[in-house]
């Protein structure tokens, strides 16, 4: 099922990319904008559940400052029902307590024994580590690690671990595939001398080769203020590439290291109830929406998350008048989003934190007729904004597939 499933899907995006490398198409040449993939069409607004997700987390076991139990224990207390410990598979445990950045007595004892895959196995099950198990505190716990040797891979639903240092990103991806695994990439915008920036083509290349089932997306909302429209960036950029036949969903996550300065981001599941099979189900059909604002400040402190970002309660699509209307509150403007007008690089993607044109903004308000909106092309996505002071929180949808009819 899975080859037959890749060939379909190997089809429908030859086709895509020959409509992609002609340049952009706009609606208006090509008849009525139809939606042909939504993420929340099996969303019952009224009666599904919201669940708050840490999907790329850190602990003493790579890099992290605090102990498993410890940062189990914050994040239920702020809200999240979903959980997963990223840890890096290229570093062993205290690196901090080594470092003097974390008291010796503080220092996690796990895992003993050391399992044969040392030091890449991931964090998992909680309870080998010192923390209780998910169910224990009505949560969703997911296996996971961060692949870290290259391009940092988020790699949930499986135990993999490099080990060698010798498989490149396709290799590792592959790997997560067979062993029925997901994966995202992980902060492609980071600045920093112990990371190399990639181009636009290079992650053109990966979702080319790596089907839906298995590299569901990208983390959009991760790096700082300063990097975050490198992230955007490239997702509206791959979105028009790739868009309506493959989705590349977003993930907002923090990649939390200490817990009194934790980035707010996180991704929402919209889900008919709290268990694994409603997780992993939504994670691949993009069911899910995510946040992000422009702080950081203490997980154990800070307000909750309902209070801060804007609200999602609805999206309404009225297929026949063309109209999808949003219902939400605790925001001050709806951005209404689509491909960006050029493909071209406006500067040198290694040294600008804005090297691609972003996604245009084609309308303003919570209801939006694409039917009468010429400038949509390919997808669509919403962000609901809301200002305090200097501050900026965004609630970002994933994207709608669209396609335009003869």
């Amino acid at each position: 099922m899975k080859n037959a499933n890749h060939l379909i899907w190997t089809m429908l995006l030859a086709t895509a990319l020959v409509v992609a490398s002609a340049g952009l198409t706009q609606a208006e040449e090509n008849g009525a904008v139809e939606i042909v993939l939504n993420p929340y069409e099996e969303v019952d607004w009224e009666n599904f559940e919201r669940h708050m997700a840490a999907l790329h987390t850190h602990t003493l076991q790579s890099d992290g400052h605090h102990r498993l139990e410890e940062v189990v224990a914050a994040y239920r207390d702020a809200g999240f029902t979903i959980l997963s410990i990223t840890d890096h598979d290229t570093h062993e445990p205290n690196v901090h307590v080594e470092r003097g950045n974390v008291p010796e007595e503080e220092a996690s004892p796990y895992p003993d024994p050391e399992p044969e895959d040392y030091p890449a196995n991931t964090t998992w099950p909680w309870t080998d580590f010192g923390a209780p198990a998910p169910e224990e505190l009505g949560m969703v716990g997911i296996e996971g690690n961060e692949l870290s040797d290259r391009h940092h891979i988020n790699s949930l639903y499986n135990d993999y671990g490099v080990l060698s240092r010798d498989k490149d990103e396709d290799e590792q991806l592959f790997e997560v595939r067979d062993r029925n695994g997901l994966a995202f990439l992980d902060h492609p915008g980071i600045a920093s001398d112990w990371w190399t920036r990639q181009p636009v083509e290079w992650y053109f290349e990966r979702f080319e080769k790596h089907g839906p089932e298995y590299l569901v997306g990208i983390e959009v909302t991760n790096s700082s203020p300063q990097t975050e429209k490198y992230d955007e960036g490239l997702w509206d950029q791959l979105l028009a590439r790739f868009m309506p036949e493959r989705p590349i969903w977003g993930f907002g996550t923090d990649d939390m290291h200490r817990l009194a300065s934790v980035r707010e981001s996180h991704s929402v599941f919209v889900i008919d109830e709290l268990s694994d099979e409603s997780v992993r189900s939504a994670m691949e059909e993009g069911q899910f929406y995510f946040r992000k604002s422009t702080r950081r400040n203490d997980l154990r402190e800070r307000a909750p998350a309902d209070e801060l970002f804007p609200l999602l309660h609805a999206i309404d699509v009225d297929e026949e008048a063309g109209v999808i209307t949003v219902n939400g509150s605790n925001y001050d403007t709806i951005k209404w989003i689509t491909a960006p007008e050029s493909l071209e690089p406006i500067d040198d993607y290694e040294t600008s934190n804005e090297p691609w044109p972003l996604g245009q903004v084609v309308h303003e308000g919570d209801t939006l007729n694409y039917r009468e909106t010429p400038e949509l092309d390919r997808f669509l996505r919403i962000e609901l904004h809301r200002e305090d002071g200097d501050d900026l929180y965004r609630t970002f949808t994933n994207p709608f597939g669209l396609a335009t009819g003869e």
